[in-house]
């Protein structure tokens, strides 16, 4: 999958970008619950042209420092076969999208409950491609912040690359950071 990203000519790629950013805002506003999320890419079915893009949620403990959490984390994952669709207690929606498991692992992220006044929330994320996402919603859940430190285009607007992507050298990257450098 990292080859395939790092394939595409930038405007392909800008685009794709903007479609993981869609996916994400669209998990977003279905009212999920704080926590780790792994994105995946399902390649179309045959005959067809579609990819689908789809997240499944791993249950994280928020109540312990983040060390311990990656330590939980990697734990799990590695007990599932290196698999987040197969840990235990997670998210199972992806049933209904991808029966077979055939999804390319595309990246992981974390989503937060809003603590800044007038969002209700903020996603960030990595690809396996080392994009880093940055996307916070407004109380309508409207996306109110969308960074990206490689460019992409969301609703066909482009949106130009940042190099400091906000909490990018904080400790939930660190989490993020690792968990896919291990499921990569």
């Amino acid at each position: 999958m990292t080859a395939l990203l790092t394939g595409f000519e930038a405007h392909k790629a800008a685009r794709f970008r903007g479609l993981v950013v869609g996916q994400l805002v669209r998990a977003a506003r279905s009212d999920p619950e704080p926590g780790l999320l792994h994105l995946f890419l399902l390649p179309p079915a045959p005959g067809k042209t579609r990819f689908a893009l789809y997240e499944t949620a791993q249950p994280l403990n928020l109540e312990v420092p983040v060390p311990e959490a990656i330590r939980q984390v990697l734990e799990t994952l590695h007990s599932s076969a290196g698999d987040p669709r197969r840990v235990p207690g997670g998210d199972q929606r992806w049933r209904s999208v991808d029966v077979a498991r055939q999804g390319l692992y595309l990246g992981s992220g974390a989503r937060f409950a809003g603590i800044v006044p007038g969002r209700t929330g903020t996603t960030i994320a990595r690809l396996v491609d080392q994009t880093a996402l940055y996307v916070s919603l407004d109380t309508h859940r409207r996306p109110v912040a969308l960074h990206a430190s490689q460019p992409m285009i969301f609703n066909d607007v482009p949106v130009a690359a940042i190099d400091n992507i906000p909490v990018a050298k904080e400790p939930p990257f660190a989490l993020i950071d690792t968990v896919v450098g291990f499921l990569r």
